[in-house]
């Protein structure tokens, strides 16, 4: 049987950001920026609190489970569908937490995020607030290239086909080939800018894609 994808529930947060944690293991500098320690069983706790918090929150949002033949759980995906509506963004960024013990650590994060939500906010003004953006997708190392990443993103295609809208990603660099497989457009690499203060930090990066609306 096929790799099956299904709506998570709240009890699946836990293992859906465990595979999150470890698909990124510390090869993303921002991953590792917004969720502190989650390489740790403290960190990855907090993260299935958080995961389950916007699930519970958030109306636009969609946690998505793959399944393999046995039953477990082996990629996850987080798609944002804007049907008509443009986000209050200023009470979002005033909303956001804190998670970092540290002051100048959570100012760090701030300043990431703040990039990073530029080009998605863009997006989505310019389309009116009728788009489908992929946030995240995660497949579990020891499962990998076995269709779970494919049937993830075909989910959020199906949705955005059925809408007639426009669909957006922020992709690692090194794995924009699965979006480009299903139809995405490359349009550039993003560095995320921060202060003078955190120049010394890894560089965070990533890939803007957007797949046009199928007529």
């Amino acid at each position: 049987m096929a790799t099956q994808v299904h709506e998570a529930s709240d009890e699946d947060m836990y293992r859906l950001f465990e595979i999150c944690s470890l698909a990124f293991a510390h090869n993303e500098p921002f991953f590792d920026a917004c969720w502190p320690l989650h390489w740790t069983e403290a960190g990855r706790k907090q993260g299935g609190e958080r995961f389950k918090e916007i699930n519970n929150t958030d109306p636009n949002n969609t946690f998505l489970k793959a399944v393999d033949s046995t039953g477990n759980i082996i990629g996850m995906a987080k798609w944002n569908v804007y049907t008509g509506t443009i986000p209050d963004f200023e009470k979002q960024d005033r909303e956001r937490k804190d998670y970092w013990d540290d002051p100048l650590e959570n100012q760090y994060v701030k300043e990431l995020q703040d990039g990073f939500v530029q080009e998605r906010r863009a997006a989505i003004v310019r389309n009116k607030g009728h788009v489908v953006s992929l946030d995240i997708l995660a497949i579990d190392p020891s499962s990998q290239r076995q269709g779970a990443g494919g049937s993830l993103v075909g989910w959020g295609l199906k949705k955005a086909d059925e809408m007639g809208v426009n669909t957006v990603v922020e992709s690692s660099v090194f794995g924009k080939g699965l979006y480009v497989k299903n139809g995405f457009v490359f349009k550039k690499d993003v560095e995320l800018e921060v202060s003078e203060r955190f120049a010394d930090r890894p560089k965070s990066r990533f890939a803007w894609l957007e797949r046009p609306k199928r007529a």
